[in-house]
Formats: C-alpha cells, structure tokens, sequence
C-alpha cells in the first residue's frame, strides 16, 4: 500500500502492528509523531517567507504555526536588518519606549515586541521555520509524508510500541532506531540539497557592519 495520504498511512500502521482496534489511538501516535519531528527537524521544506509582513505596532502576532526565525529585515529604501534581543535586554535598552523606525524585537509569549515603537506603517520582510500541517480527513498529506513518509511509519509505531502493553522491549527498540534514523536521513538530505556536497568556506572579506544600537 502506498504511504500516499492520512488514510493510507493510519491501515499501514495497523497492518504492521497487526492490530484493528486501534483506530481512535493511532490518530494519537501520529500526533504524537508530528509534535516530535516539528520539535527536531530545522530544514528548507519548513521555511516560510513572508515579504509583506505588516509593522504599525509596538507588538505584532506571531505567524500560524511559527517556530523560529530564520531572517527578519525592513522593507524600507535601504534594508535594515532587525537584531532580535530577549525581552529583558530590549526593556533594559535605553529608547526602547520612544517611537521611530523600528530596530530590535523581541519574542514574548505568541507575539513580536518592536522597539523604538512604530511611527509609522512599516513592512517586514520575515523568514521563519513554519510546523508542518498536521494529518487529518482535510489535510491529508504534507511535505514529509509526501517525501519521507518512512518518518511517519516509524515514528508512529514507536509511539505505538509504547503505548501497547506487552510489547517486547527489542521492537521497541527496533522502532524507535528506525524513526531516528529516518529522521537524520532527512536532516542529511537537506544539508545535500543546501550545500551540494562542497565543504563551507570561511570569508575574511567580508564586512559585517555592527546593528545600530537604540539608545
């Protein structure tokens, strides 16, 4: 059977634990699946970009599904890089209370925090690592069950496996080594595709200019 979309993937998995009474708890181990791997994976498939991302106040919502920054810079004549800082840094900056072109943020709770406060109506430009969309009757597949749907498979029987009484502390084990491993597969791939194989070169020409400060 092809591992090709949610319903596929919820009969395989009961076809390898050879169980069919585990309809309600393999949605649970493929959660459980997805909560993990958006916890671990950092790779091009999650990066979102968003070039018109809107800054007119001092906090602005996180994005759906947001996981971390990758890059955020201001959209203006000249672009300026915006330097995160955490939130005790940026209210213990001088200016951090003043309104002007913003220049740092910070992440607090589900929001951005700017700082100097907007002026005035500014557009970001804003990558980040975005979690993949669960699995369900609406969304049936994504890019991981599409390209690696193994780390589904492997990752749900491990979950699986510990959840099911009796069952043999070897096969356990034997999933969860298969799911780790699928995993770095993954992770290897992306650095494949990234970098093509060649080595990183380190730059001594390069001028980084230092991020203005607030104060």
């Amino acid at each position: 059977m092809a591992l090709d979309n949610y319903n596929n993937l919820k009969t395989s998995i009961a076809n390898f634990l050879a169980r069919d009474d585990l309809t309600t708890e393999i949605d649970d181990f493929i959660d459980l699946t997805e909560a993990d791997f958006n916890r671990r994976l950092r790779i091009r498939a999650m990066e979102t970009v968003d070039t018109a991302f809107t800054i007119d106040s001092e906090t602005e919502a996180l994005p759906t599904g947001f996981l971390q920054i990758r890059s955020f810079f201001l959209n203006t004549a000249t672009k300026i890089p915006l330097q995160l800082l955490t939130p005790f840094q940026q209210y213990d900056t001088r200016g951090s209370s003043t309104s002007g072109l913003p220049k740092v943020y910070s992440i607090e709770g589900t929001n951005f925090r700017f700082s100097p406060i907007p002026d005035s109506t500014y557009t970001g430009n804003l990558v980040y690592y975005k979690a993949f969309d669960s699995l369900d009757e609406s969304t049936t597949t994504n890019a991981i069950l599409t390209n690696h749907p193994d780390v589904y498979l492997y990752g749900a029987l491990y979950f699986a496996s510990t959840f099911i009484r009796g069952m043999d502390q070897m096969t356990v084990g034997q999933f969860k080594t298969q799911y780790e491993s699928a995993l770095q597969q993954v992770e290897q791939a992306d650095e494949k595709d990234k970098y093509n194989g060649t080595p990183l070169i380190q730059r001594s020409d390069i001028n980084i200019n230092n991020f203005d400060n607030v104060k």
